[in-house]
């Protein structure tokens, strides 16, 4: 087939590049320029501002949209790109902020107020992609980890737990997260636009954890002794991520609709052990 990803730069762009030339399909990127990223022999690169249009004629089996973040990005999308499916890149956070879990593809999306902006633009992009009439398929990841992540998730708690740190979990640190690892929405990136399956994907692992748990559980992964202390004043909707890179609030869904794709998710712990070994270990050592 013939894909363009916009985006693609960072984390999990270039191992979804690498897995869709791998399988044979013909690959255009499309962003900014500003990352030097060392693409498979056969991509082609545009770079270009989203902004300011696109002007890309080719016709595209699939397009594969990695960072809009407004019913404005998504609509120039359609205005500008000849492609006969969308796949965009949504969130779990744009479901309706519940006390029900897990969530499900059917839960409301609407306001969550922890996530702020971001969950109202990502709504605006389904909202937009609804009324389209044109097949789409949306994924709606959890948090997601792995090497190589750009966001400071990982190297922050394993950096304040190798260094002696005091780690200060918002609030009772006891309300239950959910991640996945990046290889796993590469995975089920790709099994969507092979597929060209419409509808909403939750996008998570099998397990949730607390963010209690969780800091522990690095720790016993770094082979350090965890200093914890909790703090009331950034609990819910008050979280900081300057001082811990996820907030006191459960947020954990359902996977059922992936995995009957075939999209397997592996273990939270064996994961972070694995990615620990192959990059954490050097990246964070004191």
């Amino acid at each position: 087939m013939k894909i363009l990803i916009i985006g693609g730069s960072r984390f999990m762009g270039p191992l979804l590049v690498e897995a869709l030339v791998s399988r044979g399909h013909t690959v255009t990127v499309f962003n900014r320029g500003t990352r030097k990223v060392a693409l498979p022999k056969g991509t082609t690169a545009v770079v270009g501002d989203r902004t300011m249009g696109f002007r890309i004629k080719d016709n595209f089996d699939v397009v594969i949209d990695t960072c809009a973040y407004t019913a404005e990005h998504v609509k120039r999308v359609f205005e500008d790109i000849h492609f006969d499916y969308y796949l965009h890149i949504g969130t779990a956070s744009s479901y309706q902020k519940s006390h029900t879990f897990p969530l499900t593809e059917q839960s409301p999306l609407g306001a969550w107020p922890l996530w702020g902006e971001y969950n109202v633009g990502k709504r605006a992009c389904e909202a937009f992609l609804k009324k389209s009439a044109r097949p789409y398929g949306v994924i709606r990841p959890v948090y997601i980890l792995g090497k190589n992540n750009h966001l400071s998730r990982e190297n922050f708690i394993y950096g304040a737990l190798r260094r002696g740190a005091t780690v200060k979990i918002p609030g009772d640190g006891l309300a239950l997260i959910q991640f996945v690892f990046v290889e796993s929405v590469v995975s089920s990136l790709v099994t969507l636009a092979e597929t060209q399956t419409e509808g909403a994907f939750n996008c998570c692992g099998s397990e949730a954890i607390t963010l209690l748990g969780l800091v522990e559980e690095m720790a016993t992964i770094a082979g350090v002794k965890s200093v914890i202390e909790f703090n009331q004043k950034t609990n819910g909707v008050e979280h900081d991520e300057q001082e811990f890179p996820f907030a006191n609030e459960h947020f954990f869904c359902t996977n059922q609709k992936l995995k009957a794709l075939g999209v397997e998710f592996s273990p939270l712990l064996r994961s972070l052990e694995r990615d620990y070994a192959d990059y954490y270990e050097a990246v964070t050592r004191p």
